[in-house]
Protein backbone atom coordinates (compact mmCIF):
# COMPACT_ATOMS: atom_id res chain seq x y z
CA UNK A 1 0.00 0.00 0.00
CA UNK A 2 1.02 3.57 -0.64
CA UNK A 3 -0.71 6.92 -0.31
CA UNK A 4 -0.61 10.35 -1.92
CA UNK A 5 -0.65 13.89 -0.65
CA UNK A 6 -3.96 15.61 -1.32
CA UNK A 7 -4.28 18.94 -3.10
CA UNK A 8 -7.15 21.46 -3.05
CA UNK A 9 -9.94 20.49 -5.42
CA UNK A 10 -9.01 16.81 -5.71
CA UNK A 11 -11.73 14.25 -4.92
CA UNK A 12 -9.53 11.94 -2.85
CA UNK A 13 -6.65 9.47 -2.84
CA UNK A 14 -6.18 5.73 -2.60
CA UNK A 15 -6.31 5.65 1.20
CA UNK A 16 -9.14 7.97 2.17
CA UNK A 17 -11.65 10.40 0.62
CA UNK A 18 -10.32 13.91 0.40
CA UNK A 19 -11.61 16.05 3.27
CA UNK A 20 -11.23 19.78 3.60
CA UNK A 21 -7.77 20.79 4.72
CA UNK A 22 -9.13 21.90 8.08
CA UNK A 23 -11.43 19.46 9.88
CA UNK A 24 -13.27 20.05 13.16
CA UNK A 25 -11.94 18.05 16.12
CA UNK A 26 -14.20 16.39 18.74
CA UNK A 27 -13.54 19.37 21.01
CA UNK A 28 -14.88 21.77 18.38
CA UNK A 29 -11.48 23.21 17.50
CA UNK A 30 -10.16 23.22 13.95
CA UNK A 31 -7.48 20.65 13.14
CA UNK A 32 -5.36 20.38 9.98
CA UNK A 33 -6.29 17.46 7.76
CA UNK A 34 -3.47 14.87 7.63
CA UNK A 35 -1.57 14.63 4.33
CA UNK A 36 -3.31 17.69 2.86
CA UNK A 37 -0.82 20.04 1.20
CA UNK A 38 -0.45 23.31 3.08
CA UNK A 39 -0.46 26.71 1.37
CA UNK A 40 2.83 28.15 0.15
CA UNK A 41 2.70 30.71 2.98
CA UNK A 42 3.22 27.83 5.43
CA UNK A 43 6.26 26.36 3.68
CA UNK A 44 8.98 26.85 6.25
CA UNK A 45 11.70 26.10 3.71
CA UNK A 46 10.39 28.46 1.02
CA UNK A 47 13.25 30.91 1.52
CA UNK A 48 15.89 28.19 1.26
CA UNK A 49 14.24 26.79 -1.89
CA UNK A 50 14.14 30.24 -3.53
CA UNK A 51 17.79 30.84 -2.66
CA UNK A 52 18.84 27.50 -4.17
CA UNK A 53 17.03 28.30 -7.42
CA UNK A 54 18.45 31.81 -7.62
CA UNK A 55 21.95 30.40 -7.25
CA UNK A 56 21.62 28.78 -10.70
CA UNK A 57 23.16 25.55 -9.37
CA UNK A 58 19.89 23.74 -8.63
CA UNK A 59 16.48 23.04 -10.12
CA UNK A 60 13.52 22.51 -7.81
CA UNK A 61 11.86 19.14 -8.54
CA UNK A 62 9.48 18.90 -5.58
CA UNK A 63 8.61 21.19 -2.68
CA UNK A 64 5.56 20.79 -0.45
CA UNK A 65 4.57 21.03 3.21
CA UNK A 66 1.95 18.97 5.01
CA UNK A 67 0.96 17.66 8.44
CA UNK A 68 0.78 13.96 9.23
CA UNK A 69 0.56 11.63 12.22
CA UNK A 70 3.72 9.60 12.75
CA UNK A 71 3.04 5.90 13.37
CA UNK A 72 5.17 2.81 13.88
CA UNK A 73 7.04 1.37 10.91
CA UNK A 74 4.55 -1.42 10.16
CA UNK A 75 1.61 1.00 9.96
CA UNK A 76 3.37 3.80 8.04
CA UNK A 77 2.59 4.06 4.32
CA UNK A 78 5.09 5.37 1.76
CA UNK A 79 3.97 8.69 0.24
CA UNK A 80 4.15 8.70 -3.57
CA UNK A 81 5.50 12.02 -4.85
CA UNK A 82 4.60 11.85 -8.53
CA UNK A 83 1.40 11.27 -10.48
CA UNK A 84 2.65 9.41 -13.56
CA UNK A 85 0.22 6.60 -12.76
CA UNK A 86 -2.61 8.95 -13.77
CA UNK A 87 -1.60 8.66 -17.41
CA UNK A 88 1.05 11.34 -17.63
CA UNK A 89 4.61 11.18 -18.89
CA UNK A 90 7.51 9.98 -16.79
CA UNK A 91 8.62 12.91 -14.59
CA UNK A 92 12.24 13.60 -13.77
CA UNK A 93 11.73 12.67 -10.13
CA UNK A 94 9.96 9.47 -9.08
CA UNK A 95 9.61 7.57 -5.85
CA UNK A 96 8.34 7.64 -2.28
CA UNK A 97 9.23 8.80 1.19
CA UNK A 98 8.11 7.24 4.46
CA UNK A 99 8.21 8.66 7.98
CA UNK A 100 7.81 6.43 11.04
CA UNK A 101 8.72 5.90 14.68
CA UNK A 102 10.89 3.00 15.84
CA UNK A 103 12.32 4.22 19.11
CA UNK A 104 13.47 7.27 17.12
CA UNK A 105 12.00 9.18 14.20
CA UNK A 106 13.07 7.76 10.83
CA UNK A 107 12.88 8.83 7.20
CA UNK A 108 12.97 6.22 4.43
CA UNK A 109 13.56 7.51 0.91
CA UNK A 110 13.26 5.49 -2.29
CA UNK A 111 13.69 8.06 -5.06
CA UNK A 112 15.19 8.07 -8.49
CA UNK A 113 16.08 10.83 -10.90
CA UNK A 114 15.43 10.11 -14.57
CA UNK A 115 18.25 11.55 -16.67
CA UNK A 116 19.30 11.87 -20.30
CA UNK A 117 22.45 9.92 -19.45
CA UNK A 118 24.92 12.50 -20.73
CA UNK A 119 27.55 10.92 -18.47
CA UNK A 120 27.24 7.49 -20.17
CA UNK A 121 29.90 6.48 -22.68
CA UNK A 122 27.60 4.58 -25.01
CA UNK A 123 24.12 4.70 -26.52
CA UNK A 124 22.83 2.14 -24.00
CA UNK A 125 19.43 2.90 -22.44
CA UNK A 126 18.03 1.23 -19.33
CA UNK A 127 14.52 -0.29 -19.31
CA UNK A 128 11.76 2.08 -18.28
CA UNK A 129 11.20 2.26 -14.50
CA UNK A 130 7.71 1.47 -13.20
CA UNK A 131 4.90 3.94 -13.13
CA UNK A 132 2.72 4.08 -10.04
CA UNK A 133 -0.91 3.47 -9.16
CA UNK A 134 -3.53 6.06 -10.03
CA UNK A 135 -3.76 8.75 -7.37
CA UNK A 136 -7.58 8.78 -7.35
CA UNK A 137 -9.61 5.59 -7.06
CA UNK A 138 -13.05 4.64 -5.84
CA UNK A 139 -14.07 1.82 -3.53
CA UNK A 140 -11.78 -0.01 -1.13
CA UNK A 141 -8.05 0.74 -0.89
CA UNK A 142 -5.94 -1.17 -3.39
CA UNK A 143 -2.50 -2.66 -3.15
CA UNK A 144 0.26 -0.74 -4.88
CA UNK A 145 2.32 -2.20 -7.71
CA UNK A 146 5.23 0.01 -6.71
CA UNK A 147 8.53 -1.84 -6.68
CA UNK A 148 11.98 -0.60 -5.66
CA UNK A 149 14.14 0.47 -8.57
CA UNK A 150 16.75 -2.19 -9.31
CA UNK A 151 19.94 -2.05 -11.31
CA UNK A 152 19.43 -3.35 -14.89
CA UNK A 153 21.08 -6.61 -15.96
CA UNK A 154 23.82 -4.93 -17.94
CA UNK A 155 27.43 -3.94 -17.60
CA UNK A 156 26.37 -0.30 -17.29
CA UNK A 157 26.07 0.50 -13.56
CA UNK A 158 23.09 2.20 -12.01
CA UNK A 159 24.29 5.20 -10.00
CA UNK A 160 23.31 4.83 -6.38
CA UNK A 161 23.57 6.98 -3.27
CA UNK A 162 23.04 6.25 0.38
CA UNK A 163 19.33 5.46 0.96
CA UNK A 164 16.92 8.22 0.03
CA UNK A 165 13.46 9.32 -1.09
CA UNK A 166 10.34 8.13 -2.86
CA UNK A 167 9.47 5.91 -5.78
CA UNK A 168 6.77 6.12 -8.36
CA UNK A 169 3.66 3.95 -8.75
CA UNK A 170 3.44 1.24 -11.39
CA UNK A 171 0.89 1.99 -14.04
CA UNK A 172 -2.68 0.89 -13.64
CA UNK A 173 -4.21 3.47 -15.95
CA UNK A 174 -1.21 4.99 -17.74
CA UNK A 175 -1.01 4.23 -21.47
CA UNK A 176 1.75 1.83 -22.38
CA UNK A 177 2.31 3.52 -25.74
CA UNK A 178 4.36 6.38 -24.32
CA UNK A 179 8.06 5.63 -24.65
CA UNK A 180 10.45 6.19 -21.75
CA UNK A 181 12.09 9.50 -22.76
CA UNK A 182 15.19 9.10 -20.60
CA UNK A 183 18.28 6.87 -20.75
CA UNK A 184 19.17 6.29 -17.14
CA UNK A 185 17.86 6.62 -13.58
CA UNK A 186 19.99 7.60 -10.58
CA UNK A 187 18.83 5.99 -7.35
CA UNK A 188 18.73 7.73 -3.98
CA UNK A 189 17.67 5.17 -1.37
CA UNK A 190 18.34 5.78 2.30
CA UNK A 191 17.10 5.37 5.86
CA UNK A 192 17.96 8.36 8.03
CA UNK A 193 17.33 8.81 11.74
CA UNK A 194 16.01 12.29 12.47
CA UNK A 195 15.04 14.56 15.33
CA UNK A 196 12.07 16.92 15.52
CA UNK A 197 13.01 20.42 14.38
CA UNK A 198 16.24 19.22 12.72
CA UNK A 199 17.04 20.36 9.18
CA UNK A 200 18.45 17.38 7.28
CA UNK A 201 20.25 17.49 3.93
CA UNK A 202 20.80 14.27 1.99
CA UNK A 203 23.41 14.81 -0.70
CA UNK A 204 24.25 13.10 -3.97
CA UNK A 205 26.17 14.32 -7.05
CA UNK A 206 22.95 14.58 -9.09
CA UNK A 207 20.13 14.74 -6.55
CA UNK A 208 19.64 16.28 -3.13
CA UNK A 209 16.97 16.30 -0.46
CA UNK A 210 16.30 18.89 2.24
CA UNK A 211 13.68 18.02 4.86
CA UNK A 212 12.57 19.28 8.24
CA UNK A 213 10.04 17.62 10.55
CA UNK A 214 8.62 19.96 13.17
CA UNK A 215 6.37 18.75 16.03
CA UNK A 216 2.88 20.26 16.07
CA UNK A 217 0.85 20.38 19.28
CA UNK A 218 -2.49 18.60 18.92
CA UNK A 219 -5.29 20.48 20.64
CA UNK A 220 -7.69 17.53 20.68
CA UNK A 221 -8.24 16.54 24.35
CA UNK A 222 -7.06 12.92 24.25
CA UNK A 223 -4.37 13.14 21.57
CA UNK A 224 -0.61 13.04 22.26
CA UNK A 225 1.12 16.32 21.51
CA UNK A 226 3.66 14.65 19.24
CA UNK A 227 1.16 12.81 17.06
CA UNK A 228 1.15 15.24 14.14
CA UNK A 229 4.60 16.51 13.18
CA UNK A 230 4.78 18.89 10.28
CA UNK A 231 6.74 17.39 7.41
CA UNK A 232 7.70 20.05 4.89
CA UNK A 233 8.84 18.01 1.95
CA UNK A 234 11.98 19.19 0.46
CA UNK A 235 13.47 20.90 -2.53
CA UNK A 236 14.96 18.24 -4.78
CA UNK A 237 17.81 20.00 -6.58
CA UNK A 238 19.93 18.52 -9.30
CA UNK A 239 23.43 19.66 -10.00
Amino acid sequence: MTRFLTYPGEPGDEVRPRPSRLAPSPAGTTQPTPFAVLPASQQELAGKAAYMQRSGRYRLLFHEAWIQPITGQSAALPIVLDRSGDGGAWPELQGTIKLYLAGYLYLDTNLWLNTRGEYLHSSWQMPAPPRGPASVVTGEPIASDLQPLAAPATSEPLSQAAPARTAEPAATTAPEAAAYPYRHAVLLKQTRRMRGGELVYIDHPLLGLVIKISPVADTAPDSPTNAAPAAPATPGPTG
